[in-house]
């Protein structure tokens, strides 16, 4: 009984230690913008008090940035997030190929989370199209010829040696259309 080891492609060292780093950077920007916020908002809040007692003053712009700050605070949060979402998303991926198909894996993730972000399998014929959209690199395929809404997707985001995967596709894949 003959076993073929499956080519995996995963991101390379290099490509890690961009991430990490542009993680790294996005926590010690929100921490150290975080605590001035902390560190300033008694501040703001006694200046907004203080206005407030004497009568005629405007506590318009104290009020704007007030919020302004909240809002900062926020945006940063999710861009620290995202760039999590990122790390994980590059660290704990991996393109799996053998002789039947070809499957995009991200055991970092729960089941459905990962399918959103284009976990899946899809057999070599399937694969009907290779394109990229945004930050992804798109496979579609169709399991029947004739019905539209059969259609999958797997998504991957960077991979070591990509010239060769895509290369392996291409030749791999004998329903693929190209548009040149």
């Amino acid at each position: 009984m003959n076993s073929v080891t499956p080519l995996i492609f995963r991101a390379s060292s290099a490509q890690i230690a961009v991430v990490i780093t542009l993680v790294l950077g996005c926590l010690l920007v929100t921490g150290y913008g975080m605590s001035l916020m902390f560190k300033n908002l008694s501040e703001i809040w006694y200046q907004l008090k203080l206005a407030q007692s004497q009568s005629g003053e405007s506590t318009v712009l104290i009020w704007i940035s007030l919020i302004a700050g909240c809002f900062v605070m926020l945006i940063a949060g999710v861009v620290l997030l995202l760039a999590v979402l990122a790390l994980v998303l590059i660290e704990g991926t991996q393109v799996l190929v053998d002789e039947f198909g070809i499957s995009v894996e991200c055991p970092l993730l729960p089941g459905p989370i990962a399918r959103i972000f284009g976990v899946g399998r899809l057999s070599w014929k399937k694969v009907t199209k290779i394109e990229r959209r945004k930050m992804y690199f798109v496979l579609r395929g169709e399991t029947a010829p004739n019905k539209s809404s059969s259609k999958e997707t797997i998504k991957f985001l960077l991979v070591d040696n990509l010239e060769y995967l895509i290369f392996i596709i291409m030749e791999r894949s004998p329903n693929l259309k190209l548009d040149i």
